[in-house]
């Protein structure tokens, strides 16, 4: 007789449809599933990076390589201009580190490596007021006493030459004498203005020996009026004699008798470089620029003696204390700048007296 438990140790288990057979269990199936569904999306993932990852670094090289085909074209066409050009001159590059053979900035000196024409071009319109062929069509600088560019006229800075020189226009020296027949003002001009300049220790003598090295002083004279000499006042010294040009008055009367004076009543020295010449009680006489004064009609003057003085009360509508430093050819373009002057300031006339003196 077989005990329970026993017949079924080597036998299998009734299953609960009593076939007497026990079906296998589900749960490997059941769970192996869901991984093969876990992992099937990963695997098709990583197929697809792999499969599309060529084509990214394709894209990302032709990017590239378009990057760097434009920035060689660029550099390329960039820098061709400045090769195109002839880079062994200044002209339009001065002061400015630019490619070249040669340089033309401030370093350029100590380096050794300038232009050769770095001080024609670059440092000498500094201290020049005239053109030449080199400087035509240059690039405007504030530092230039004037300018020679092409826009130069627009802005009123022209160097004095600039017309005959750049232009190739006639220069005033070289025009005929204009005809004096008919009185006519000048453009601008209500009535015509009064120029009074002196040259001090400029002899007579000088016209007939030098003339031809003095153009502009012989166009005036050819075309104007002129006298062969004139006497000075007694003594013949600067301050003298241009205050009696602008007084009327022989030196005796108003009281300018020298350069250097002393009057005992005022206890006091006068001398061109002390502090005395600008007291008033010196100059007697009235000066041309205080007559226009009472009559309403405006002055300027540029290193007159007596000018830089408050005669009277009154002093000129534009002057200069004087300064020995400044060149001849400043004053001379201030005084073509002042005529320059609207209308309105300069209402009728405009009278300009002005010396290249030393005062010393």
């Amino acid at each position: 007789m077989e005990r329970d438990g026993c017949a079924g140790a080597g036998s299998p288990r009734a299953g609960p449809a009593g076939n007497g057979r026990e079906p296998e269990p589900p749960a490997s199936t059941s769970l192996l599933a869901p991984m093969d569904l876990g992992e099937e999306p990963l695997e098709k993932a990583a197929r697809g990076r792999e499969a599309k990852d060529p084509n990214t670094y394709k894209v990302l090289s032709l990017v590239l390589s378009v990057c760097v085909l434009t920035t060689i074209l660029g550099c390329i066409f960039g820098l061709k201009p400045s090769c195109a050009k002839d880079v062994r001159s200044c002209k339009g590059r001065c002061f400015e580190r630019t490619f070249g053979t040669c340089r033309c900035d401030a370093n350029c000196v100590n380096l050794g490596n300038c232009c050769l024409d770095f001080q024609e071009m670059c440092l000498d319109p500094e201290h020049i007021w005239t053109c030449n062929k080199f400087r035509c069509g240059e690039k405007r600088l504030s530092r230039n006493l004037c300018s020679c560019s092409d826009d130069c006229k627009a802005h009123n800075d022209c160097c004095i030459n600039y017309s005959s020189v750049c232009q190739d226009t006639k220069s005033w020296v070289e025009e005929t004498c204009e005809s004096i027949n008919a009185p006519e003002c000048p453009e601008g001009f209500d009535s015509p203005p009064t120029l009074l300049f002196s040259l001090d220790g400029f002899r007579a003598e000088y016209l007939h020996t030098w003339g031809g090295l003095l153009p502009v002083i012989s166009k005036l004279k050819n075309c104007g009026t002129y006298t062969k000499n004139m006497r000075p006042v007694y003594p013949t010294k600067t301050f003298p004699n241009h205050y009696s040009i602008v007084t009327g008055l022989y030196p005796e009367s108003h009281g300018i008798i020298d350069n250097k004076m002393y009057d005992p009543k005022m206890n006091a020295s006068f001398t061109l470089k002390s502090k005395e010449k600008f007291n008033p009680a010196w100059y007697k006489g009235e000066p041309i620029w205080v007559t226009g004064n009472y009559q309403q009609i405006k002055s300027g003057t540029y290193f007159w003696p007596g000018s830089d003085v408050e005669i009277n009360g009154i002093l000129p509508n534009i002057y200069k204390v004087y300064n020995g430093s400044v060149p001849f050819e400043e004053r001379i373009v201030s005084i073509l700048q002042w005529l320059k002057l609207p209308s309105d300031e300069r209402r009728t006339r405009f009278l300009r007296a002005f010396t290249w003196t030393s005062q010393q």
